[in-house]
């Protein structure tokens, strides 16, 4: 499967829960057969959020272990 960059993958996110809401148009009148489908959407688009997040996670930049010890900023006059 093709690797999808941040944006491609949030893109395709909102692009199928577009699509979605639009299946649930009309949703007290659904046949067995249109819930399935958006039952299936539903499933995909948790998928899709996935994707977005592990994407997301990779771009992001790693919380850095330092911290800075408030007394130091303190003395150098930084607040």
């Amino acid at each position: 499967m093709e690797k999808l960059l941040l944006s491609e993958n949030v893109k395709r996110f909102i692009d199928y829960a577009i699509d979605t809401v639009k299946a649930m148009d009309g949703a007290p009148e659904h046949s067995e057969q249109q819930k399935a489908v958006v039952t299936d959407r539903i499933s995909k688009l948790k998928l899709y959020l996935n994707e977005v997040e592990v994407a997301y996670l990779e771009n992001a930049p790693e919380r850095s272990s330092l911290t800075i010890d408030p007394e130091y900023i303190a003395e150098t006059g930084h607040s």
